[in-house]
């Protein structure tokens, strides 16, 4: 049985019901300032510490060790910001009472569907081309769903693994979206309600934080171990794992705490509201950035690189000018916001590095480790927000 199936206490119960209860109403996660502020009248004055002892599937980041991982909250733990909107994830719809229907009901029927549309999907051989479902097609066979449930969709494709790789905005509707068929939904053909895709998704997520290592490439016996031997996973010590045929062992790569966000949560939220209302498109500028903290969760550093590299050069006509540099250097600026631009300025050189250096000999030494701070990305899309 996952974690994320496991009876809950009080405390963190309440967290669940003070965030859903604002959502069912306005179809929006509440700001994080105010579900510390309920939470601390309702007598849990640390927040923050229940939301991470929700339960997770996968790692989280702890002794050194990264992977992919579900759990019942979205969010972003490595600044919860007063001003973010931390969400929560089908999971959380087992303990939650309020969200039962929309998650235990509503979520399956759409995942049901979009999985029988994936089977039906009869590939050519002469076209690579995607299959697809819009909100329109979704509208026209379920006459019955609300405009509200139609649009709420995106928001909860956006916190479910096998959903958020598939969703793009779509048409000139705001709210408009369409779905990729891809090929992971068959992982879930046999999924029928909530506990079993709690389940599935806990599976997958704990798979994909394990190697199989081939017996032809184990090392021999140590004279000194017998058939343990020891790992450094970061600065922490895993003593005496053994090592056999077939062995499985978590990976061990660079300690990045899993799974955060690069962007801004509350500001992505801002910038879609924004589709379809100006006279600049922002439908590109919010895929780049979906894709950014995909890309950022899963570790990809070099993927990060050249779409953050895209993003600075992709929205400086919103600023009044045609280049990045132009903007950084032209565009009156804060003095803080002054020192970030020229750190995203210098960050364009180390892009070039990733994008255009040749293929040698040495081992490449860009890690996710060298991407900028956050922080400076963010002001620049508070900015650029403020102008549309």
């Amino acid at each position: 049985m996952s974690a994320l199936t496991e009876p809950l206490d009080d405390a963190q119960l309440t967290l669940l019901k003070v965030m859903a209860e604002p959502y069912l109403k306005s179809g929006q996660w509440p700001f994080w300032n105010y579900v510390e502020r309920t939470m601390d009248h309702l007598g849990h004055d640390d927040a923050e510490t229940v939301l991470k002892s929700l339960p997770v599937a996968g790692f989280k980041g702890s002794a050194g060790l990264t992977g992919p991982s579900y759990g019942l909250a979205w969010y972003d733990r490595v600044h919860l910001a007063d001003d973010s909107r931390p969400a929560l994830t089908a999971a959380a719809g087992l303990h939650a009472p309020e969200l039962r229907h929309l998650f235990g009901d509503n979520f399956i029927a759409v995942l049901q569907y979009l999985v029988k549309h994936q089977q039906a999907v009869r590939p050519s051989p002469d076209q690579p081309d995607a299959a697809y479902i819009t909100s329109d097609d979704f509208k026209r066979d379920h006459p019955a769903a609300t405009e509200e449930f139609v649009a709420a969709l995106p928001g909860i494709f956006e916190h479910e693994p096998v959903l958020r790789r598939g969703y793009q905005p779509w048409g000139t509707n705001p709210n408009g979206w369409r779905f990729q068929l891809h090929r992971w939904l068959k992982d879930y053909r046999n999924v029928d309600d909530l506990p079993a895709y709690v389940e599935r998704v806990a599976e997958i997520t704990t798979a994909a934080n394990t190697i199989t290592i081939p017996a032809s490439l184990l090392p021999p016996a140590s004279p000194v171990l017998g058939s343990g031997h020891s790992f450094r996973v970061g600065n922490t010590l895993l003593a005496g794992a053994p090592i056999v045929t077939g062995a499985i062992i978590p990976p061990t790569v660079a300690p990045v705490d899993e799974p955060k966000l690069y962007v801004n949560s509350g500001l992505r939220a801002e910038l879609a509201a924004k589709q379809g209302k100006t006279k600049l498109s922002v439908d590109k500028l919010i895929q780049l950035l979906r894709e950014l903290d995909d890309n950022y969760a899963d570790g990809h550093a070099y993927s990060c690189h050249a779409l953050l590299r895209a993003i600075i050069d992709h929205v400086p006509p919103i600023l009044g000018h045609k280049s990045f540099e132009a903007a950084a250097n032209n565009y009156t600026w804060t003095r803080t916001d002054k020192k970030y631009m020229a750190r995203l300025l210098e960050f364009k050189t180390q892009a070039d590095d990733v994008l255009h250096r040749h293929i040698r000999e040495s081992v490449d030494v860009i890690t996710m480790h060298d991407l900028p701070q956050a922080a400076a990305l963010n002001a620049l899309l508070r900015v650029c927000i403020d102008n549309l």
